[in-house]
């Protein structure tokens, strides 16, 4: 991907400065700066005692906003969003705003800002074992309580050791399978996507239908992973609930924690002073909302466009957005290996797609091989993506809505009763699913690396833009 753009739209504000197009957002609903990783609080030169550091942060992104808009022809900049998946580290969130990035971007016609959130694997487990108690943070007790915590995901982790190697048995047939249960299943996805086809009303880009190479299929044999499957359930589990907490968070701040600490201790109605409960995220939606929202400017009465990126788990969090903010301009809204469920797509996108007749929606998936052969630590840990073990392991499952709809078999399986027919929403639903090593993503993370901001990759088309 070429990052070298000769523009000189950051560079004519001297310093590339990280603040002006993220909001980091801390496991407990906190803003931190992305540079030292501090949390921002309020200053003390306020005079009103409620307003904390985090709106001046917030207007500074408007201010950037305008000032980046001014160069640009009224209405050629549009706000793009992007919010990251489960298990990136502080780094790797904060690595990806660089000036290369946003400026290439920018000079496409997209303003980012990166909503990122506290989503590392150790300190998710660590909080479900000491802190975590039936969603709240618990202080003293955690600790005391967390031997029990323990032996019940060991516990847990012996009772399901025969699904553990059920489902890595699975895995290991799954390329000579025929007839099998999977192998039906995989039948009955194909033949809805004929049928899908046939229709024409979805948009649908699909690769050819490939396989994985000899190199990518020959250590699945590798008798290691029987032996960290129940590992997976210990600890995946534990780690995973802890996440699902942290979606929340992004919008709104953890009042067991945090949110009383901003608020006058003596005050009889502390908790109707809901702007405590605001984290910087909502604050800065909220505010976008009120400015350039529906019917807020004039002869402009859709409101500013935005586009909304979101990748995997990423994705329950702008299902949030989108629930809540209804009157702003979602005019795109992509979706990249989604974590959320085919439920969620039906009771949030969709609807949102009926009352925003101009919103598209792009479902982007791997090769479904991809998903289903991913390995890591040298084939030693069972195969599949992080989708397909949210849908094996992590997750409750109690229906088929209840599944990922970004894995590619999902989707198309579903995608007919999701969307309605009617007010021509199925032909602004395009699906996506990419080849195998064609320059596209090949493993669930990969997506971060790609062209995530143009069109084009959206669908599929990777003449010109291909991921790193």
């Amino acid at each position: 991907m070429n990052t070298g753009m000769h523009s000189t739209t950051i560079a004519e504000d001297r310093k590339f400065n990280a603040h002006l197009y993220q909001l980091y957002i801390s496991k407990n609903g906190d803003l931190l700066n992305p540079e030292s990783r501090n949390e921002v609080i309020y200053d003390g030169e306020s005079e009103d005692e409620y307003i904390s550091g985090e709106d001046e942060y917030i207007s500074k992104i408007f201010e950037n906003f305008e000032k980046q808009r001014e160069k640009k022809k009224p209405n050629d900049l549009q706000l793009l969003i992007y919010v990251h998946g489960g298990l990136n580290t502080f780094n790797s969130a904060t690595s990806r705003v660089n000036e290369n990035t946003v400026n290439e971007m920018i000079a496409d016609g997209k303003y980012p800002l990166f909503i990122s959130w506290n989503a590392e694997g150790p300190s998710n487990y660590s909080d479900h074992l000491f802190s975590l108690r039936r969603g709240v943070m618990s202080g003293s007790r955690g600790p005391i309580s967390s031997p029990f915590v323990f032996v019940e995901d060991i516990t847990r982790s012996i009772v399901r050791l025969p699904t553990s190697i059920y489902n890595v048995l699975t895995n290991l047939h799954y390329k000579f399978q025929k007839e099998s249960w999977q192998g039906k299943e995989i039948i009955a996805a194909k033949a809805n996507l004929d049928k899908l086809k046939q229709d024409g009303q979805f948009k649908i880009h699909d690769s050819a239908d490939e396989h994985l190479p000899f190199k990518d299929w020959w250590s699945i044999w590798n008798p290691l992973k029987l032996g960290t499957a129940p590992f997976v359930d210990e600890f995946g589990s534990g780690i995973w609930g802890s996440l699902l907490r942290r979606t929340d968070m992004v919008l709104h701040r953890d009042t067991s924690v945090s949110a009383m600490r901003d608020l006058d201790p003596d005050s009889e109605n502390v908790l109707e002073k809901e702007t405590a409960f605001e984290t910087a995220a909502s604050k800065f939606l909220t505010r976008w909302q009120e400015k350039y929202g529906k019917n807020k400017l004039e002869n402009q009465q859709d409101g500013l466009e935005v586009v909304l990126v979101g990748h995997s788990m990423g994705t329950m969090i702008t299902n949030n957005i989108v629930a809540k903010y209804q009157n702003i301009n979602f005019s795109q809204i992509v979706y990249m290996a989604a974590a959320c469920s085919i439920k969620e797509i039906e009771y949030v996108i969709a609807p949102y797609l009926k009352q925003n007749e101009k919103a598209v929606f792009y479902n982007l998936s791997l090769n479904p091989e991809r998903d289903i052969m991913e390995n890591v630590l040298y084939d030693t840990m069972p195969r599949g993506s992080l989708l397909v073990w949210i849908d094996q392991t992590l997750a409750n499952i109690n229906s088929f809505q209840d599944r990922t709809a970004g894995f590619w078999y999902n989707i198309i399986r579903s995608v007919d009763h999701i969307f309605d027919k009617e007010k021509g929403i199925r032909e602004r639903v395009h699906l996506t699913m990419f080849g195998i090593n064609d320059g596209s993503p090949q493993k669930h993370g990969d997506f971060d690396n790609c062209p995530y901001w143009k069109k084009k990759f959206w669908m599929g088309d990777l003449a010109n833009e291909k991921c790193k």
